[in-house]
Protein backbone atom coordinates (compact mmCIF):
# COMPACT_ATOMS: atom_id res chain seq x y z
CA UNK A 1 0.00 0.00 0.00
CA UNK A 2 1.28 3.50 -0.68
CA UNK A 3 2.17 5.83 1.86
CA UNK A 4 0.21 9.47 1.28
CA UNK A 5 -0.12 12.59 2.92
CA UNK A 6 -3.86 14.81 2.22
CA UNK A 7 -3.08 18.06 0.98
CA UNK A 8 -5.56 20.45 0.71
CA UNK A 9 -5.41 24.24 -1.09
CA UNK A 10 -7.96 26.06 1.01
CA UNK A 11 -8.21 25.88 5.07
CA UNK A 12 -12.06 24.00 4.56
CA UNK A 13 -11.05 22.52 1.19
CA UNK A 14 -11.10 19.08 -1.11
CA UNK A 15 -8.17 16.51 0.65
CA UNK A 16 -5.85 15.29 -2.12
CA UNK A 17 -3.76 12.39 -1.65
CA UNK A 18 0.24 13.36 -2.81
CA UNK A 19 3.25 10.96 -2.44
CA UNK A 20 5.43 12.39 0.28
CA UNK A 21 8.99 11.02 -0.68
CA UNK A 22 11.90 11.38 1.38
CA UNK A 23 10.52 14.33 3.11
CA UNK A 24 9.26 13.98 6.72
CA UNK A 25 6.08 15.31 6.75
CA UNK A 26 3.61 15.63 9.80
CA UNK A 27 -0.13 17.00 9.82
CA UNK A 28 -0.23 20.95 9.70
CA UNK A 29 3.06 21.82 7.60
CA UNK A 30 2.88 23.60 4.82
CA UNK A 31 4.24 22.45 1.46
CA UNK A 32 4.76 23.26 -2.40
CA UNK A 33 3.13 20.35 -4.72
CA UNK A 34 3.12 19.16 -8.13
CA UNK A 35 -0.09 20.27 -9.98
CA UNK A 36 -1.70 20.15 -13.56
CA UNK A 37 -0.30 23.68 -14.48
CA UNK A 38 3.19 23.61 -12.77
CA UNK A 39 3.24 23.86 -8.61
CA UNK A 40 0.55 25.00 -5.68
CA UNK A 41 1.02 25.59 -2.23
CA UNK A 42 -1.22 23.63 0.10
CA UNK A 43 -1.71 22.76 4.13
CA UNK A 44 -0.75 19.34 5.22
CA UNK A 45 -4.14 18.61 6.75
CA UNK A 46 -3.40 14.12 7.11
CA UNK A 47 -0.30 13.22 8.29
CA UNK A 48 1.27 9.99 6.33
CA UNK A 49 -0.17 6.88 5.96
CA UNK A 50 -1.19 3.86 3.97
CA UNK A 51 -4.04 3.60 1.99
CA UNK A 52 -4.75 0.49 -0.18
CA UNK A 53 -4.53 0.58 -3.62
CA UNK A 54 -7.62 1.08 -5.08
CA UNK A 55 -8.57 3.63 -3.12
CA UNK A 56 -5.74 5.87 -5.05
CA UNK A 57 -4.93 7.17 -8.60
CA UNK A 58 -1.67 6.20 -9.23
CA UNK A 59 0.91 7.41 -10.13
CA UNK A 60 0.57 10.09 -7.19
CA UNK A 61 1.56 13.50 -7.67
CA UNK A 62 4.61 14.09 -5.54
CA UNK A 63 4.85 17.31 -2.92
CA UNK A 64 8.24 18.98 -3.89
CA UNK A 65 9.60 20.73 -1.18
CA UNK A 66 8.55 21.92 2.38
CA UNK A 67 7.31 25.83 1.91
CA UNK A 68 10.22 28.20 2.65
CA UNK A 69 9.83 31.92 3.50
CA UNK A 70 10.02 32.56 -0.22
CA UNK A 71 6.87 30.21 -1.00
CA UNK A 72 5.18 31.91 1.84
CA UNK A 73 5.85 35.54 0.40
CA UNK A 74 4.82 34.53 -2.92
CA UNK A 75 1.18 32.59 -1.27
CA UNK A 76 0.20 36.03 0.34
CA UNK A 77 1.15 37.86 -3.06
CA UNK A 78 -1.05 36.03 -4.95
CA UNK A 79 -3.45 36.33 -1.97
CA UNK A 80 -3.69 40.22 -2.75
CA UNK A 81 -3.89 39.56 -6.29
CA UNK A 82 -6.91 38.10 -6.01
CA UNK A 83 -9.09 41.11 -5.42
CA UNK A 84 -7.25 42.93 -8.06
CA UNK A 85 -8.34 40.34 -10.27
CA UNK A 86 -11.94 40.11 -9.02
CA UNK A 87 -12.20 43.84 -9.58
CA UNK A 88 -10.96 43.45 -13.18
CA UNK A 89 -13.23 40.81 -14.30
CA UNK A 90 -16.43 42.24 -12.03
CA UNK A 91 -15.76 45.91 -14.71
CA UNK A 92 -15.41 43.55 -17.60
CA UNK A 93 -19.13 41.48 -16.95
CA UNK A 94 -20.61 44.54 -16.38
CA UNK A 95 -19.46 46.04 -19.66
CA UNK A 96 -20.30 43.11 -21.46
CA UNK A 97 -23.69 42.83 -19.74
CA UNK A 98 -22.98 38.91 -19.23
CA UNK A 99 -26.03 37.03 -16.52
CA UNK A 100 -23.62 35.80 -14.62
CA UNK A 101 -22.69 36.69 -10.55
CA UNK A 102 -18.75 36.49 -9.90
CA UNK A 103 -17.88 34.98 -6.28
CA UNK A 104 -14.21 34.02 -6.01
CA UNK A 105 -10.58 34.40 -8.16
CA UNK A 106 -8.01 32.02 -7.28
CA UNK A 107 -4.80 32.91 -9.05
CA UNK A 108 -2.26 30.08 -9.27
CA UNK A 109 0.86 30.03 -6.88
CA UNK A 110 3.18 29.81 -9.97
CA UNK A 111 1.30 32.77 -11.39
CA UNK A 112 0.01 30.61 -14.89
CA UNK A 113 -2.94 30.95 -14.22
CA UNK A 114 -6.04 32.96 -12.17
CA UNK A 115 -9.52 31.13 -12.33
CA UNK A 116 -12.87 32.87 -11.64
CA UNK A 117 -16.01 30.71 -10.01
CA UNK A 118 -19.19 32.18 -10.66
CA UNK A 119 -22.93 31.13 -10.60
CA UNK A 120 -25.38 31.67 -13.47
CA UNK A 121 -28.69 30.42 -14.53
CA UNK A 122 -27.39 28.72 -17.51
CA UNK A 123 -24.67 28.02 -19.79
CA UNK A 124 -23.00 31.42 -20.11
CA UNK A 125 -20.83 32.33 -23.87
CA UNK A 126 -17.76 34.01 -21.57
CA UNK A 127 -14.87 33.84 -24.80
CA UNK A 128 -15.13 37.67 -24.94
CA UNK A 129 -14.62 38.08 -21.27
CA UNK A 130 -11.90 35.67 -21.25
CA UNK A 131 -9.92 37.67 -23.76
CA UNK A 132 -10.41 40.82 -22.23
CA UNK A 133 -9.12 39.93 -18.64
CA UNK A 134 -6.46 38.25 -20.16
CA UNK A 135 -5.38 41.06 -21.93
CA UNK A 136 -5.56 42.97 -18.78
CA UNK A 137 -3.56 40.63 -16.40
CA UNK A 138 -1.67 39.28 -18.69
CA UNK A 139 -1.92 35.75 -17.44
CA UNK A 140 -4.15 32.47 -18.49
CA UNK A 141 -8.29 32.85 -17.45
CA UNK A 142 -10.25 30.34 -16.58
CA UNK A 143 -13.98 30.46 -15.88
CA UNK A 144 -15.75 27.81 -13.78
CA UNK A 145 -19.35 28.05 -13.28
CA UNK A 146 -20.45 26.34 -10.02
CA UNK A 147 -23.37 25.41 -8.12
CA UNK A 148 -25.68 26.88 -5.42
CA UNK A 149 -24.17 24.56 -2.24
CA UNK A 150 -20.48 25.90 -3.35
CA UNK A 151 -21.64 29.55 -3.81
CA UNK A 152 -23.07 28.97 -0.29
CA UNK A 153 -19.54 27.77 0.70
CA UNK A 154 -17.53 30.72 -0.53
CA UNK A 155 -19.74 33.34 0.82
CA UNK A 156 -20.90 31.86 4.23
CA UNK A 157 -23.54 32.64 6.55
CA UNK A 158 -25.84 31.51 9.71
CA UNK A 159 -27.70 28.14 9.22
CA UNK A 160 -31.29 27.47 10.54
CA UNK A 161 -29.76 26.02 13.69
CA UNK A 162 -28.14 29.67 14.41
CA UNK A 163 -24.65 28.59 13.94
CA UNK A 164 -22.38 29.25 10.61
CA UNK A 165 -23.19 26.98 8.05
CA UNK A 166 -21.26 23.53 8.14
CA UNK A 167 -20.42 24.03 4.54
CA UNK A 168 -17.98 27.06 5.38
CA UNK A 169 -16.60 25.53 8.90
CA UNK A 170 -15.50 21.81 8.12
CA UNK A 171 -17.30 19.99 5.39
CA UNK A 172 -14.68 19.90 2.81
CA UNK A 173 -16.92 17.84 -0.06
CA UNK A 174 -20.95 17.91 -0.86
CA UNK A 175 -22.56 14.99 -0.80
CA UNK A 176 -26.35 13.74 -2.35
CA UNK A 177 -28.99 14.83 -0.02
CA UNK A 178 -32.35 13.36 -0.66
CA UNK A 179 -35.68 13.50 0.74
CA UNK A 180 -35.74 10.19 1.45
CA UNK A 181 -32.86 11.00 4.34
CA UNK A 182 -35.96 13.48 5.34
CA UNK A 183 -38.05 10.90 5.38
CA UNK A 184 -36.27 8.13 7.17
CA UNK A 185 -35.74 10.60 10.25
CA UNK A 186 -39.75 11.21 10.51
CA UNK A 187 -39.37 14.95 9.40
CA UNK A 188 -42.55 16.99 8.06
CA UNK A 189 -41.83 16.84 4.47
CA UNK A 190 -41.41 20.16 3.22
CA UNK A 191 -38.61 21.05 1.48
CA UNK A 192 -38.94 24.75 2.90
CA UNK A 193 -38.15 22.96 6.52
CA UNK A 194 -34.82 22.04 5.73
CA UNK A 195 -33.45 23.68 3.08
CA UNK A 196 -30.34 26.00 3.82
CA UNK A 197 -29.04 29.05 2.61
CA UNK A 198 -28.46 27.78 -0.80
CA UNK A 199 -31.91 26.95 -1.23
CA UNK A 200 -31.10 23.05 -1.43
CA UNK A 201 -31.86 20.09 1.16
CA UNK A 202 -29.52 20.89 4.39
CA UNK A 203 -26.36 18.71 4.37
CA UNK A 204 -26.63 17.63 7.96
CA UNK A 205 -29.83 15.60 6.79
CA UNK A 206 -27.07 13.34 5.99
CA UNK A 207 -25.52 12.83 9.59
CA UNK A 208 -28.10 11.39 11.27
CA UNK A 209 -29.18 8.75 8.31
CA UNK A 210 -27.69 5.57 7.64
CA UNK A 211 -25.97 4.37 10.79
CA UNK A 212 -28.47 5.00 12.88
CA UNK A 213 -31.14 3.33 11.20
CA UNK A 214 -29.82 -0.01 12.67
CA UNK A 215 -30.24 1.89 16.03
CA UNK A 216 -28.78 1.05 19.71
CA UNK A 217 -28.12 -2.62 20.30
CA UNK A 218 -31.04 -3.23 22.63
CA UNK A 219 -33.19 -1.28 20.06
CA UNK A 220 -36.24 -3.48 18.96
CA UNK A 221 -36.91 -4.51 15.97
CA UNK A 222 -40.49 -3.74 13.81
CA UNK A 223 -42.56 -6.83 14.61
CA UNK A 224 -41.14 -8.07 17.93
CA UNK A 225 -43.46 -9.07 20.62
CA UNK A 226 -41.90 -6.44 24.17
CA UNK A 227 -43.82 -6.11 27.07
CA UNK A 228 -44.48 -2.44 27.85
CA UNK A 229 -45.72 -0.71 31.11
CA UNK A 230 -49.49 -1.07 29.93
CA UNK A 231 -48.66 -4.67 29.11
CA UNK A 232 -47.93 -6.79 25.64
CA UNK A 233 -47.42 -5.03 23.10
CA UNK A 234 -46.20 -5.72 18.98
CA UNK A 235 -43.70 -3.35 17.53
CA UNK A 236 -44.83 -1.19 14.82
CA UNK A 237 -42.17 1.67 14.43
CA UNK A 238 -39.07 3.01 16.05
CA UNK A 239 -37.18 6.04 16.50
CA UNK A 240 -34.03 5.62 17.48
CA UNK A 241 -32.51 9.13 17.28
CA UNK A 242 -35.90 9.82 19.96
CA UNK A 243 -35.32 6.88 21.81
CA UNK A 244 -38.94 6.08 20.89
CA UNK A 245 -40.64 3.03 20.11
CA UNK A 246 -44.56 2.57 18.69
CA UNK A 247 -46.13 0.12 20.39
CA UNK A 248 -49.87 -1.72 19.33
CA UNK A 249 -51.15 -2.52 22.48
CA UNK A 250 -53.50 -5.62 22.86
CA UNK A 251 -56.51 -3.20 22.89
CA UNK A 252 -55.25 -2.50 19.35
CA UNK A 253 -54.05 0.84 20.44
CA UNK A 254 -51.22 2.65 19.47
CA UNK A 255 -48.77 4.28 21.88
CA UNK A 256 -45.56 5.46 22.00
CA UNK A 257 -42.85 4.15 24.85
CA UNK A 258 -39.87 5.13 25.96
CA UNK A 259 -37.04 2.71 25.12
CA UNK A 260 -35.84 2.50 28.69
CA UNK A 261 -39.67 1.53 29.96
CA UNK A 262 -39.45 -1.47 27.53
CA UNK A 263 -39.28 -4.58 28.74
CA UNK A 264 -38.83 -8.53 27.13
CA UNK A 265 -41.78 -10.87 27.22
CA UNK A 266 -41.10 -13.12 29.96
CA UNK A 267 -39.44 -16.92 28.51
CA UNK A 268 -39.47 -15.23 24.84
CA UNK A 269 -35.97 -15.36 24.13
CA UNK A 270 -35.40 -13.94 20.29
CA UNK A 271 -38.81 -12.20 19.47
CA UNK A 272 -38.31 -12.27 16.03
CA UNK A 273 -41.28 -13.11 13.66
CA UNK A 274 -42.07 -16.79 13.23
CA UNK A 275 -38.70 -17.44 15.71
CA UNK A 276 -40.08 -17.05 19.22
CA UNK A 277 -38.96 -20.09 21.30
CA UNK A 278 -41.11 -21.05 23.60
CA UNK A 279 -44.28 -19.75 20.95
CA UNK A 280 -45.88 -20.08 18.47
CA UNK A 281 -45.92 -16.66 17.43
CA UNK A 282 -46.62 -16.07 13.36
CA UNK A 283 -45.62 -12.27 14.03
CA UNK A 284 -49.51 -11.48 14.72
CA UNK A 285 -50.32 -10.09 18.75
CA UNK A 286 -53.23 -12.17 19.08
CA UNK A 287 -51.37 -15.32 18.12
CA UNK A 288 -48.30 -15.12 20.41
CA UNK A 289 -48.71 -17.24 23.68
CA UNK A 290 -46.51 -16.32 25.54
CA UNK A 291 -47.42 -15.16 29.22
CA UNK A 292 -47.42 -11.81 30.15
CA UNK A 293 -48.67 -9.91 32.86
CA UNK A 294 -51.45 -10.03 32.91
CA UNK A 295 -51.46 -13.66 32.20
CA UNK A 296 -49.20 -14.99 34.95
CA UNK A 297 -46.29 -17.63 34.55
CA UNK A 298 -44.54 -19.89 37.10
CA UNK A 299 -41.03 -18.90 35.61
CA UNK A 300 -39.21 -15.77 36.63
CA UNK A 301 -40.14 -12.63 34.65
CA UNK A 302 -37.55 -9.88 33.41
CA UNK A 303 -37.67 -6.67 35.43
CA UNK A 304 -38.83 -3.72 33.69
CA UNK A 305 -35.84 -1.22 32.51
CA UNK A 306 -35.40 1.91 35.05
Amino acid sequence: MPIVVGVAFKAIGKIHHYDPGDFEIAEHDNVVVEAPHGSEFGFVKVGPRAVPDDEVNLPLPRVLRHANPQDFNRYERGQRRQADAMLVCKQKVAGLELPMKLIEAEWAFDDSQVTFHFVAEGRIDFRELVREVAGVLHTRVLMHQVGPREHAKVITGIGPCGRPTCCSTFLREFEPVSMKMAKGQNLTLNPTKFSGLCGKLMCCLRYEYGEPEAGPPNMPAVGMVVMTPLGRAKVEEVSPLQQIVTVQLESQKFVEVRLKDLGEVPNCVDHSEGECKDCASSGVLDDCTVPTRDKPTTGPSLPMAS
